[in-house]
């Protein structure tokens, strides 16, 4: 008896598959790795006659390239960057938060202080005087 019909989790296992995949793209290799994945082992006509998994496949051939045997996925160096931009994002998402910390803490400190010499809130809240810019010579 031959492998069940294949439902819409395995379409979305066998898309998913294509979507990671990294190294050299063969129907031997995707179909060995998908029988792993979910536990049936289908032909590459039934990959093919599902238009998600064609379309999936046709994309993940598109984007593999063959450098001497090597195969390279350019998604793979573009999911690289995106990691490297969020490790930066994250650092600088980090630091600006330690910095508002910071800030936050000062106007505590200062309004408490203010508030302490004779200050009002009102005061405190009056908007800055208008300072006329210099004139450039």
């Amino acid at each position: 008896m031959g492998a069940p019909k294949l439902n819409d989790t395995g379409i979305e296992k066998a898309v998913r598959l294509l979507d990671g995949w990294a190294g050299k793209l063969t129907w031997d290799r995707y179909l060995a790795m998908l029988e792993v994945e979910i536990g049936h082992k289908y032909t590459k006509a039934a990959m093919l006659r599902r238009p998600r998994i064609k379309s999936a496949w046709d994309h993940a051939k598109e984007h593999a390239k063959d450098d001497n045997g090597v195969s390279v996925s350019r998604r793979a160096v573009e999911t690289d960057k995106a990691l490297e931009r969020v490790k930066l994002l994250e650092a600088r998402v980090e630091r600006l938060t330690r910095e508002n910390n910071a800030l936050l803490e000062q106007f505590v400190r200062w309004s408490h202080n203010a508030v302490r010499g004779g200050l009002t809130l009102d005061d405190l809240d009056r908007p800055l005087p208008y300072a006329k810019p210099k004139e450039i010579r």
